[in-house]
Parts: structure tokens; C-alpha cells; sequence
């Protein structure tokens, strides 16, 4: 070893190596991989040469080259978007720029204002602090204040409104104060600089509200005269300044050569030990589909998390819920105990957990296992650990914070709410419960560990499901260069419909606005649709202004795409000290796990729905808190009905589509789990929950008919015994569930390419794709006004005619199979689980070749040794159809074949002479 290595080990508190030796008991070596990453010195240019001289002389640094990089190209007077690492930095840019633009401003007698726009509440005080600071060190007078929910009404507001230099918000803000521009006139039409901070946080639903919420600010800011330059800051992504676009609607020039330092670093894939299989194991979980994964109304951090939340928290035999071949011990107990061992080592390390309910439960583990384990011979070495997340208040929060960045805590185990650039110094360690979902989230969370050069430790602790299985046995994927693409897609309706009534309320639409807002042919339909609605008034030509009930702002929710929302209250007599004080809930979230009935837990206390009032003008849900010894999943059927395809292309013999159709989606049951052991004490419980029609985005697969007719014959003689409608047996049976093993996988792992949440994607493999399509191929003729599917939830295409039962819609599928006159096409569905879609499907029907292979090598190499698979490869714990059947077999030969990894002659000795099955096959469809 140099003497430099040597230094560099000698600098942190633990490496990878001495974890792995440390650790106590034995481990399997296949069971972790050690990844090195070398540092990389900073690059740097003197300020002097970017900044004018009373800016560069105050510096204490000179500057990084990407922040150079992006204060010239801010000079040219273009956007900009900075794509470097965690601590890089970036907020130097933009704060750089108000000054410069404050010095400029000052000298020609005007005004310079800054809107800042950031994630969180908690990013925005943190940030607020260390601007002041640095304009305070730079000698200028800039006034940086944060304008948001939390801020005191009456005289301070107008005081920040009319007074400061720089206010930081959030998008919800903006959304709603555009409608009292007027009383903003003085900030905005000074307003020369445009902020959008943790821009690749904005995708999806989400994306899609603030991409329309800039497109408003914008027009507000050009009728004050102003014409802001835009900075945004972004994790490393794939596509920046596709995306930037997306949501500016202006091109960005892109920054991401990074040229801040950074430290060495040990990366450890921690998969889990085996442990002995339980004599009795807890019956197979969730059988919900997952068809309709619902619209958030809470950040990712708030978002619904059942990993081991409902077992007994002081226990360490939690049970899997999956019966997988390869039993492991639960990332959530295996974590916390890496979390207490690497404190003991005196390494201040951050766990990042994905609930809260699991930020509070990691810490009482952590504790645990220390005091239980004899290694630890002083157990109170190192024991100062919290948790952090946004349940608790902004005081605890900040004294978490601070003691982070002082050294009085030893670890903090947190929710991804300190993935983002809150400042609490630099840590030794970070643990990962699970892998976060994307590789930007993941090398986020991991950047908060490394102080200046030396070295840093990030562990990653691998749970029994697909994505981290498959990081942990594909080490190479996370240092990959291509990272995921963010989507946003401003294509949805019922999202653009929303944002013209609120465009229109703020400033009259007319001509000016047909290009560049919208196309003029979608304004005219929309305005024309609205005015029919009684809410807009006026023509193009001569302005149309908004008439509808007040402030339309407020019936928009940033993370649904329709309008109807569910309010959230407790029942009569209820101490108000148990009010969960959750968001309002969309219509597909409260049929799916808020139906009367239903027992949900929110931040650690459980709740159960006693009312759902769906009649009246605002839709309630009721609860009350509760101790019950069980909890609630829901139950969900899907079809496929009416899809039109858009686009086409093939891949080899295999026809890949793009197109829009209507999903029903039916939560007609629930079950109830007991929390210790997860036996069902009662099945199938009626939810009187009518079916939900969903117009939205989709794609899908249509396999070659010789490839069909050779795999039949391959598997024919796979059965699934207890598989309902006397279809058991049936020669098509193993080839249908090689379609739902590649349905499942394709979705499982499409946020390995794009950053997606697959809870927000549904499918459905089918051996008649032909009888799931509109049989005229008519939908966009049909539609309200030709707006197309999506508009609202009123006007959803198809609601008023769609089946009123799954039974019946199944029944339709069914009958049009029989009467086709010509061989359908088997394959599978991918679809957005989103009225009027996400853009999901669209980007997986572009990326399809990336998202199969990675969907083949999942399936091929999962050792679980199962048919039918298990939770590491298919089987997916929201399957509709309780993940019956599946056959990996069957999945890898029909993927071999879409990526041209097999040719076609390979599978000529199964090609039969004759049809199986009988005259016709049956018309089966597994969601």
C-alpha cells in the first residue's frame, strides 16, 4: 500500500474491508461486493477571471469550473442548467448571479429581484440562511426572505412582497399567489433571474403541474415587462436538458462536468444472510394488482411504505411476506444493525430509511442489536442516534440538523428528506435500507457522506425484491454512465385543462398565447370545453377570461391529474390531537386504500376508515385512530378495453405499439392481515366500491405467431393446480404465464432506464391483444370537444358507457375473442396508472430494447431456483392474480427472441403440426 493509500484509509473511521472483517458473525462473501471509487482533485478558476472585482475579491475560494462554466453561459444570456454532484456547489451559481445582477441593476438606478423555487419548506430556511450569509460576506445589501405556507400573514407578507430582494418558495406558492400578481407587481416586474432548485425532483404527475405552473409565470412575468434568465440545479440524470426544456419550454445549456473534489469512497452491496426457513410461513401478501397506481398527494418521503411497518417492532423475526426459495433476513432489521455497528466504529453515519414509521423503528434496532450483541463490549459507545423526518417539528428538525453538523450525534436514521441539500455537514457513512429507486436518488443519498478529500463509506443493503436484487447481482449497473431520463409530459389533459382555468383567471387568453402556451387547435378545443362548462367567457380574438367559482388555484393538487379530491377528517368526538393533518386524497387512492373498513397507518398511528361520503360537492373521508391487531389490503381486478394504437414499430418479427385506451380497474375487496405472522383472519369483504375507467397511455408487445405456437408447445405440460376457471391444465397455460413473468419484470425493472415509480405503472399479459383494442379504432373521435382522453373526471372518455362491473368487462374481452375472425395476437400491456397518463408508457415504447434486456437478465439469473420465480425477479406483490401463474422459462425464451439473443430456427422442434388447446385458445389475461 502507497503512503498516500495509507493516509487516505487512515482518514475515515472504517473502509469496506475492515466493515466486512468487523462485522459480527459469518458472512458469505457472493453475498457482498466491495466497488471502489477513486477521488478526483478539484478544478478550479481564479473568480477574477469570471466575476467583476468587488465579487472576486471577497471570495475566500476560487471557483469550481462548472460553476464557471455556468456563470459564463449566464453571461450570454442563456439558461442554464448545472447537473453536478451532491455539494458540488451549485447554489454558488445562482447566488453569484442575483449579485451580479444587483451590482448591474444598482448602477443603472433600477430594482433586481430573484424567485427562488425549492422542493421543500425545510430546503428553503436552510437556504435562506446561507444566502444571507454569503451576500453579507460579499458586502451587499440583498434582502433574502422565504415567502411560503409558513410564513405570518397580513403586514409581513406585504412586507416581503414589497421590500425583498430575493424570495425563495415552492411551486404549491407560486401556483396559488399568481392569482394576486397585481399586489406582486414590484417584485416580479423587477424579477430578472429564475431559480428552480433539485429540478430532476420534478417528474411525472409532479412534473407535469410545474412544467404548466412556469408556463403561468411566465406569462404573468411578461405582462409586467420582465423576461427572467432561468438556473436550474440538478442530480446527475440522463437527459438535463431534455428535461430542463420540458419544464422551462426555453433550451438550457447543460453543465455537468463536475469540478469539485471529492474523496475516495467504498461502496458495499450488502445482500442480506440467509436465515432458516419458519416451520409455518405467513400466507402469500398483497394480492392487490397494482393496476391503478394512484396519483400522490405527499412527497415521496409521506408516501404510503408497507415494508415491515406493521410487524411487531421489537422483534427480530419479522416473517417475509413472499414464499421465495432463498429466505433472507429483512433488509429492515439487517440495516439498523449495520447503522448501530458503524457508530460503534465511531463513524458518523446517515441511514436512509423509506418511511418514517421505519426512521423511528431502525433507531430502536440499532439499540437493540447493540445491547443484545456481546461484541459490543461498551454498548454506549456511539449510541447517540436519532431519527429525522418531516413528522416531526421544524424545531426538532433544526436540532437534529445542528447536532449533525457539530458532532454530537453519532447517527441519524432518516427519511429521503436529507437526500436534498440541507446543510448538516458532510457525514463518514451513509447505509441505504433498500435501493431508493433510480441511480441520481442513489448517488444523492450517498454524496452526503465524504468530508473535502478524504475517504467516505456508503453501504447498500439489499431487500428481497427486484431492483435490489438486481443491483446487488449487476454491480457494474451503478457505475454505469447512462443514468435514467426524467420524464415529464406535458401531453395529459386533464392537467393542461386545469392550468388554462387558472391562466385564464390570472390574465385574459387571447391570440398571443396560441404557440407558445398551446398549440392554437388544443387552446381553441380546451376554451371551448370550458366555456361549455360555464367557466371561461369570451373568444381568442377578444380575450377569454375565467367566470367560474373563485380562485381555481386552489382546486389543483401537484400530484393529481384530476380535479376531484377526497377531504380528510376525523370522526365526532375524536381528540383533534390525533388529526393525521393528511392531504386531500385523489378518487383512485380512496377507492383502492381508503374504502370504508379500511385500517391504514399514517407516521406510526393507525387509523380506520369508518366513512366515505363520495355524493356530496366536497367527498370526505372519515377515520378515527385505532389498535386493531390487523391491517387491510385491498383487492384489484384490471382489463384493458378500447385501445387505439398511435404509433407502431417493429422489433425483429415482434410489432411494438403506442396508443391511449380505457383500463377498468375494480377494488372490490379487501382482506384483513393480522400484523404478527400476516395470516388473513377475513378474505374477500365487499368494499361496494363501483369500477374505476381510467383513459390513459399505453404499449404494448405483440408476439410473433411462430414464436407463440413453439413456446405452447415447450411448456404445455406446466399446470398450476389450484388456479381458478378450470383452466388449470390447459396447453396455453405455461406460454401465459411466460407473458405475465415478462409483463411483471418489464415493469419491475423500467426505473432501472427511467425514473419512474413502477407503482405508478400497471400491465396485463393476454393471449388476445386484438380483443382488448377498440374494434373501430374511434376513441379520439369520440372524446369531449376532441380534447382526447384525459380531460377530467367528468369527462373521461368512455365513463358514462364502461361496463359497471370487472365481470362484465372481462365478459366483453372475452366475447369479442370468441367473434374475432382472425388469429389475435398474444403479448402484454404497459400502462400508466394515471388519468390521461404520465408519459411512462411513451418513454418505455422508446426505450423498449433497454427495458427487456434488463427485464431478460433479471429473470436468467436470479438463483431463487422457482418456475414460477419469486420476489427477486417476478413475482410482484400487488399481482392481481396472486401471482398465478408465472413461468421464467417461458419469459426468457420470449425475450431472447424480442432481443434477437435466440434466432427463430432455435425453436423449430417445438413448432406443432396442429393447434393445442382445442378449436380456439382460450382468452386468457393475467394483470
Amino acid at each position: 500500500m502507497s503512503e498516500q493509500n495509507h493516509d487516505e484509509q487512515a482518514a475515515v473511521p472504517v473502509t469496506g474491508d475492515e466493515l466486512v472483517d468487523t462485522f459480527p458473525g459469518y458472512r458469505n462473501p457472493e453475498d457482498i461486493s466491495l466497488l471502489e471509487r477513486p477521488g478526483r482533485p478539484a478544478e478550479t478558476v481564479p473568480s477574477a477571471d469570471v466575476l467583476r472585482p468587488e465579487l472576486a475579491g471577497p471570495l475566500e475560494h476560487d471557483l469550481y469550473t462548472h460553476q464557471a462554466d455556468a456563470l459564463e453561459a449566464l453571461a450570454r444570456d442563456e439558461h442554464v442548467c448545472v447537473a453536478t454532484s451532491t455539494s458540488s456547489g451549485k447554489t454558488r451559481v445562482y447566488a453569484l448571479q442575483i449579485a451580479r445582477n444587483y451590482l448591474e441593476a444598482r448602477a443603472r438606478g433600477e430594482e433586481s429581484t430573484a424567485y427562488l423555487l425549492y422542493p421543500t419548506k425545510a430546503l428553503s430556511r436552510d437556504q435562506e440562511r446561507s444566502l444571507n450569509d454569503l451576500f453579507d460576506e460579499l458586502g451587499l445589501e440583498i434582502t433574502v426572505r422565504v415567502y411560503d405556507g409558513d410564513t405570518e400573514r397580513g403586514q409581513n407578507r406585504k412586507r416581503i412582497r414589497e421590500e425583498a430582494d430575493v424570495i425563495i418558495t415552492n411551486f404549491a406558492g407560486v401556483n396559488t399567489y399568481l392569482h394576486d400578481h397585481d399586489r406582486w407587481a414590484r417584485f416580479l416586474s423587477a424579477c430578472d433571474l429564475v431559480v428552480i432548485d433539485e429540478s430532476h425532483t420534478y417528474t411525472g404527475v409532479h412534473g407535469m403541474h410545474v412544467a404548466w405552473i412556469v408556463r403561468r409565470l411566465e406569462r404573468v412575468l411578461s405582462y409586467y415587462d420582465a423576461d427572467p434568465q432561468y438556473v436550474l440545479t440538478s442530480a446527475t440524470i440522463g437527459n438535463p436538458g431534455e428535461h430542463s426544456a420540458a419544464l422551462i419550454d426555453e433550451p438550457a445549456t447543460v453543465v455537468d462536468e463536475d469540478g469539485s473534489p471529492a474523496g475516495p469512497r467504498d461502496l458495499v452491496l450488502w445482500n442480506p444472510p440467509p436465515r432458516a426457513r419458519e416451520d409455518e410461513r405467513s400466507e402469500s401478501s398483497d394480492t392487490r394488482t397494482g393496476a391503478m397506481r394512484t396519483e400522490r398527494h405527499v412527497s415521496r418521503e409521506d408516501a404510503d411504505d408497507d415494508r415491515d411497518e406493521w410487524r411487531d417492532e421489537d422483534a427480530d423475526d419479522e416473517r417475509e411476506a413472499e414464499d421465495a426459495v432463498l429466505e433472507r433476513v429483512p433488509a429492515t432489521v439487517e440495516a439498523p444493525r449495520l447503522l448501530s455497528h458503524l457508530t460503534y466504529q465511531n463513524a458518523q453515519t446517515l441511514l436512509f430509511t423509506p418511511s418514517r414509521k421505519l426512521a423511528e423503528l431502525s433507531v430502536k434496532r440499532a439499540s437493540k442489536h447493540r445491547h443484545e450483541n456481546h461484541y459490543y463490549t461498551n454498548p454506549d459507545r456511539g449510541s447517540a442516534i436519532e431519527p429525522y423526518h418531516a413528522g416531526h417539528s421544524r424545531k426538532k428538525r433544526h436540532g437534529t440538523e445542528h447536532q449533525l453538523k457539530t458532532g454530537i450525534l453519532d447517527g441519524v436514521a432518516s427519511t429521503n428528506a436529507l437526500e436534498l441539500g440541507i446543510d448538516i455537514g458532510a457525514m463518514d457513512a451513509t447505509v441505504q435500507l433498500g435501493y431508493p429507486g433510480q441511480r441520481q436518488s442513489f448517488w444523492q443519498q450517498i454524496g452526503r457522506a465524504g468530508r473535502g478529500a478524504r475517504r467516505a463509506l456508503s453501504v447498500l443493503v439489499a431487500e428481497h425484491r427486484t431492483l435490489d436484487q438486481y443491483v446487488v447481482n449487476n454491480p457494474d449497473y451503478l457505475l454505469e454512465n447512462d443514468v435514467e431520463d426524467a420524464v415529464v409530459d406535458i401531453d395529459n389533459d386533464a392537467v393542461f385543462a386545469q392550468h388554462l382555468r387558472c391562466a385564464a383567471d390570472e390574465l385574459a387568453l387571447d391570440v398571443s398565447d396560441a404557440g407558445w402556451f398551446a398549440e392554437r387547435e388544443r387552446l381553441e378545443r380546451a376554451v371551448e370545453m370550458w366555456r361549455r362548462a360555464g367557466q371561461l367567457t369570451g373568444a381568442l380574438e377578444t380575450g377569454v377570461s375565467y367566470v367560474g367559482p373563485p380562485r381555481p388555484q386552489q382546486s389543483i393538487s401537484l400530484y393529481a391529474t384530476a380535479g376531484e379530491e377526497y377531504e380528510v377528517g376525523l370522526a365526532d368526538g375524536v381528540d383533534t390531537k390525533h388529526d393525521p393533518e393528511m392531504e386531500p386524497l385523489a378518487r383512485e387512492r380512496v377507492f383502492r386504500d381508503f374504502h370504508e373498513g379500511a385500517v391504514r397507518l399514517h407516521q406510526g398511528q393507525q387509523y380506520e376508515i369508518i366513512e366515505v361520503d363520495h355524493g356530496s360537492p366536497r367527498p370526505s373521508v372519515t377515520l378515527r385512530p385505532t389498535n386493531a391487531e390487523y391491517y387491510t389490503r385491498t383487492r384489484t381486478d384490471v382489463t384493458v378495453l378500447d385501445a387505439v394504437s398511435e404509433e407502431s414499430r417493429e422489433i425483429g418479427d415482434f410489432t411494438l405499439h403506442f396508443g391511449r385506451g380505457r383500463v377498468l380497474v375494480y377494488h372490490g375487496t379487501y382482506d384483513k392481515v393480522a400484523i404478527h405472522g400476516g395470516k388473513k383472519r377475513e378474505q374477500g369483504i365487499p368494499t361496494d366500491n363501483p369500477p374505476l375507467s381510467m383513459a390513459t397511455q399505453l404499449c404494448w408487445l405483440e408476439v410473433p405467431q411462430a414464436v407463440e405456437d413453439a413456446l405452447i408447445e415447450k411448456y404445455r405440460e406446466f399446470s398450476v393446480p389450484e388456479l381458478e376457471d378450470g383452466l388449470a391444465g390447459t396447453a396455453h397455460l405455461g406460454y401465459a404465464g411466460g407473458l405475465h413473468a415478462a409483463e411483471h419484470a418489464t415493469i419491475g425493472v423500467a426505473p432501472l432506464e427511467l425514473m419512474v415509480d413502477k407503482r405508478d405503472l400497471g400491465g396485463l399479459a393476454t393471449l388476445t391483444i386484438d380483443s382488448h383494442l377498440d374494434q373501430e379504432a374511434a376513441v379520439a373521435d369520440e372524446t369531449d370537444a376532441g380534447m382526447g382522453p384525459g380531460i377530467g373526471a367528468s369527462t373521461a372518455a368512455g365513463e358514462d358507457d364502461a361496463p359497471q362491473n370487472i365481470a362484465a368487462a372481462e365478459a366483453t374481452v372475452r366475447e369479442i375473442a370468441m367473434d374475432l375472425d382472425r388469429t389475435p395476437a398474444s403479448g402484454w400491456f404497459i400502462y400508466d396508472g394515471i388519468e390521461g397518463g404520465l408519459g411512462f408508457a411513451r418513454a418505455i415504447y422508446e426505450n423498449y430494447e433497454a427495458v427487456a434486456e434488463r427485464a431478460r437478465n433479471l429473470i436468467a439469473d436470479c438463483d431463487c431456483g422457482n418456475v414460477g420465480g419469486c420476489p427477486a425477479c417476478v413475482m410482484d406483490e400487488q399481482c392481481g392474480n396472486d401471482n398465478q401463474p408465472l413461468h421464467r422459462g417461458a419469459a426468457v425464451d420470449v425475450l431472447d427472441q424480442l432481443l434477437g439473443n435466440e434466432d427463430v430456427d432455435a425453436l423449430e422442434e417445438y413448432l406443432p403440426d396442429g393447434e393445442y388447446g382445442g378449436d380456439r385458445r382460450p382468452p386468457l389475461f393475467y394483470a
